[in-house]
């Protein structure tokens, strides 16, 4: 009886995988025309190898084929789902997976979030919103994911759009609970909060909108998860928090879940430094560091 007790215990402990989700805007991959630099994708995929994520929502994938073809040949075991429209920009989004893990049930985009109010198009306006029905393995545990990437920028317009962007999520949210039954997501992506850091609009407002949805935002207590040229041409990086990942309560399992910043921010602990201390994350890869949290 004890030795039959002992391999349900085994058994039972290696039935359950931990779910880690987060999010990764991976700049214009895989050839970012303004600066004329193309994805180090050797750099890239030690990255994403290193974050050990189920579910990773990434933005900014303006070579959908190329992205494809990536996580075909050097991320064996993981697939991806990514939008077909990408606003002005063409800056795709979506998910990369862990098929061990997780499967993917369904997939979509809505575009009122490009231009709240008016007309959203496929090549105009801000990136859609994509979403994804996913389900755990082990435990049958269903939840959709939803990876954005808002409005940039600190201009009051600019500013008021991504409030706006913020209803929709919690509108879509809301829809969707009510019309499939599904109570647990989690949103996760570039919120361009450029206000965060000094506490300002978006930093009050998406705590509101947090709090309204009766959702966490894992990324609260992170001192950064991008960095910029400060607005001076002194050669210093300046950290910022532009990157979220809000998550229902029904979806976390452990007590407290540790955010972990990857890349660059983590190699230099957010701090404002020369920007060749940032190395090659931040060059060849990427501006915005990964951010990921374990939730079961």
């Amino acid at each position: 009886m004890k030795s039959l007790l002992s391999i349900l215990i085994i058994t039972a402990s290696f039935s359950v995988k931990a779910l880690t989700v987060g999010t990764y805007n991976i700049r214009n991959f895989d050839y970012d025309e303004r600066y004329r630099i193309r994805t180090d994708k050797n750099t890239l995929t030690t990255i994403i190898r290193n974050l050990n994520a189920d579910v990773l929502a990434v933005e900014e994938i303006n070579n959908t084929q190329a992205f494809e073809q990536f996580v075909e040949t050097k991320l064996p075991g993981y697939d991806t789902e990514l939008s077909r429209c990408g606003g002005d920009h063409g800056q795709r989004l979506g998910f990369i997976y862990n098929t061990k893990t997780v499967d993917l049930l369904a997939f979509n985009e809505d575009l009122t979030i490009s231009n709240p109010g008016g007309q959203g198009t496929c090549d105009s306006g801000s990136r859609p919103m994509a979403i994804g029905l996913f389900q755990v393995k082990a435990t049958k545990q269903k939840f959709y994911g939803m990876s954005v990437h808002l409005k940039s920028g600190s201009a009051p317009t600019s500013i008021r759009k991504r409030l706006d962007q913020y209803k929709i999520i919690a509108q879509m949210i809301s829809y969707l609970k009510h019309n499939t039954g599904v109570q647990d997501y989690f949103v996760a992506g570039d919120f361009n909060t450029t206000e965060y850091l000094a506490k300002g609009v978006d930093y009050v407002e998406l705590n509101k909108m947090t709090k309204a949805m009766n959702m966490v935002d894992l990324a609260a207590n992170t001192k950064c998860t991008a960095y910029w040229w400060g607005g001076s041409d002194d050669g210093i990086e300046t950290p910022s928090v532009l990157d979220h990942v809000l998550v229902t309560r029904g979806l976390v399992k452990v007590g407290s879940p540790q955010t972990k910043v990857s890349g660059h921010c983590q190699a230099v602990s957010c701090r404002e430094v020369p920007v060749r201390e940032l190395g090659v994350s931040y060059e060849s890869v990427s501006d915005h560091c990964p951010i990921t949290a374990k939730i079961q």
